[in-house]
């Protein structure tokens, strides 16, 4: 990989950083939602509760986005991007492109969660 697809992908990994740190740290509209039985229909209060689950579950996947985003970038600084955790071998600009946490080589996909 040269140092321009390097840089490419650089910049791919920090805007999606970015992105999904302001989504993290927006406030959830849920909040003045009151979930509770009184004066209120039970389906109401399912959807409210199905409403404020799904948000924390998008907010954690989001924050493991970030995790993989960092870790990238981590190795980049180090020198160590594009190279698979399991064999050593240099990982496919093209894979790279596609997947820019790739960590492994398509061989060792199944070794290590992505």
């Amino acid at each position: 990989m040269d140092i321009n697809q390097l840089h490419h992908l650089r910049s791919i990994l920090e805007e999606e950083l970015a992105t999904l740190q302001e989504h993290v740290n927006e406030e959830p509209a849920v909040e003045d939602t009151e979930i509770t039985a009184v004066d209120n229909h039970p389906a109401d209060a399912a959807t409210d509760l199905t409403t404020i689950v799904t948000e924390k579950t998008l907010n954690e996947l989001k924050e493991d986005e970030i995790e993989r985003i960092q870790t990238a970038l981590n190795a980049m600084d180090e020198g160590t991007y594009g190279e698979c955790i399991v064999c050593g071998k240099e990982i496919p600009f093209e894979r790279l492109e596609a997947i820019p946490t790739a960590l492994t080589c398509i061989d060792h996909v199944d070794e290590v969660m992505e």
